[in-house]
């Protein structure tokens, strides 16, 4: 009993010292290509990911993304494992959160908004994606300019009517990453 008290206290205070640590930006991709919203959610259940890459491991703190929901809205977000840069739905971490926190109507902003995961997942260096869906509502989200922007990783979607696989984003303009930001602390 006594040990596994001294144990518990232990990972407590490893914790907390994690938790201490301010994050750090872990890759991003900030360009922002105002005069293209892709929709998350509607009608053909449309998901986005994009792939990134991590340089150096730690506990995975939030996600900044240019996005604008309705209030009704919930935006599932997880982090999961890639096999080829595309993610493979081995999630790591994972995070609910109410469309309202997300809302900038009735004139939509252009900017980043903070997505915190509770229960940050302490990742290892290497290539990771994060997957967005919406539930009971839609979504609009910006994306990056024409071409590969962001090197570490690539964007993709997935909607009804298509295969069951993620799909490369693409448009007119040619091949699209996302916009965003991933904060971790290091360990």
């Amino acid at each position: 009993m006594k040990i596994r008290i001294l144990a518990l206290a232990a990972a407590l205070l490893a914790a907390g010292d994690a938790a201490a640590v301010e994050p750090e930006l872990g890759a991003e991709q900030v360009n922002i290509d105002t005069s293209l919203v892709l929709g998350l959610g509607g009608s053909v259940n449309q998901r986005l990911a994009q792939a990134f890459e991590l340089y150096e491991p730690g506990l995975l703190s939030h996600l900044m993304l240019p996005l604008s929901c309705q209030p009704k809205a919930t935006v599932y977000v997880t982090i999961e494992k890639t096999s080829g840069g595309v993610p493979n739905g081995s999630v790591v971490a994972e995070e609910k959160v109410p469309g309202y926190v997300f809302t900038s109507i009735p004139t939509p902003a252009v900017g980043m908004r903070m997505v915190e995961f509770t229960r940050p997942a302490k990742l290892d260096a290497g290539q990771y994606a994060f997957t967005l869906t919406a539930y009971d509502g839609d979504c609009g989200v910006y994306v990056g300019p024409n071409g590969g922007s962001y090197p570490g990783g690539r964007g993709y979607f997935i909607a009804d009517g298509n295969g069951p696989a993620w799909i490369e984003l693409f448009d007119a303009g040619g091949i699209r990453d996302m916009a965003f930001q991933v904060y971790h602390r290091p360990l």
